[in-house]
């Protein structure tokens, strides 16, 4: 149910992480686009963190305890 969403923000957060290693490394970006990349790569890993406590909390809700007899 939540895995989907997670892998894409997981997949945008890794690109951001790229592409922020790799201004960082040229040294070539204004202090505001950097600023602004780095705060939409914590925007997603808060996401990412909230659908995971959801999706830990699904599941807990929607245990089948049939199947653990």
């Amino acid at each position: 149910m939540f895995e989907r969403r997670i892998q894409t923000l997981e997949e945008a957060h890794r690109i951001l992480d790229k592409q922020i290693d790799g201004l960082e490394k040229t040294g070539t970006f204004s202090d505001e686009h950097l600023s602004n990349l780095k705060k939409q790569r914590l925007h997603y890993r808060d996401e990412i963190a909230k659908l995971r406590r959801q999706q830990w909390e699904y599941e807990r809700e929607h245990v089948d305890y049939d199947d653990e007899r």
